[in-house]
């Protein structure tokens, strides 16, 4: 398969259950948005860690 065969074919790929084209951005800033909520959750995490176990004993 040459180089310029996947793009002359446009049904390259999974023809069944494919993502409509319009939700295909709205996928990416989702998950986009939720590795950057669960990176700060994380940095908060490491950099402020809760001392309740430490104090208690």
């Amino acid at each position: 398969m040459s180089s310029h065969d996947f793009i002359d074919d446009p049904k390259f790929g999974h023809t069944r259950m494919r993502l409509p084209v319009v939700l295909v951005p709205v996928a990416m800033f989702l998950v986009l948005l939720l590795g950057i909520i669960a990176s700060k959750i994380y940095v908060d995490a490491v950099l402020y860690p809760d001392h309740s176990e430490e104090s208690s004993k």
